[in-house]
């Protein structure tokens, strides 16, 4: 497994990512422990766009991820911007004294993999759903979400260790929650 360092402003959230709800007493707390102990987890990454630079050496084109989307870890990701913001605010007051500046905050240790859109979204789901605290509601959305993608109740009862009876209850809060925003 190749983990990589990349530099926080070349990585993204993922608007596919059906979690949509993070406490910001916890991100926080997070940050702090990340401070303490550093990044214990790699977060993984996919690439999303390229470009292509000429190899002097070999005269071949080779293709550069330059941006990345988060996958799994984006509560990670956002707890290193936390302790980001603060290192630059400090750095700023570096270079006016004129200190070195710190970067210990600057990047994010990143496991790159290439995924489809399909391959990143299962993945996202399998890491939301196996969380203690899921939202009923956030489930219920990618339960639907993997059935609009070809997913059997079946299917997706093994995938998550659920039995059919709470993908189908979970299915149905679904459909109560869009007759309550209206959408349905």
């Amino acid at each position: 497994m190749d983990i990589r360092k990349i530099p926080l402003e070349k990585v993204k959230p993922s608007p596919m990512n059906p979690r949509k709800t993070i406490d910001e007493g916890s991100l926080q707390e997070l940050a702090d422990n990340i401070a303490k102990q550093g990044l214990l987890q790699p977060i993984t990454v996919r690439p999303v766009e390229y470009y292509d630079m000429l190899d002097e050496d070999t005269n071949e084109i080779a293709t550069i991820p330059t941006s990345y989307e988060i996958v799994c870890g984006e509560r990670r990701y956002r707890a290193l911007l936390i302790l980001k913001e603060k290192e630059d605010a400090l750095n700023i007051e570096r270079v006016a004294a004129h200190r070195k500046k710190s970067d210990n905050y600057q990047t994010i240790a990143s496991i790159v993999r290439e995924m489809t859109d399909d391959e990143a979204f299962e993945a996202m789901i399998t890491e939301n759903l196996q969380r203690k605290d899921v939202d009923p509601i956030e489930e219920s959305f990618a339960f639907v979400k993997l059935m609009e993608k070809g997913k059997s109740l079946e299917d997706i009862a093994v995938r998550f260790g659920k039995s059919i009876r709470f993908v189908q209850d979970r299915i149905k809060l679904n459909t109560l929650n869009t007759r309550v925003d209206g959408g349905g």
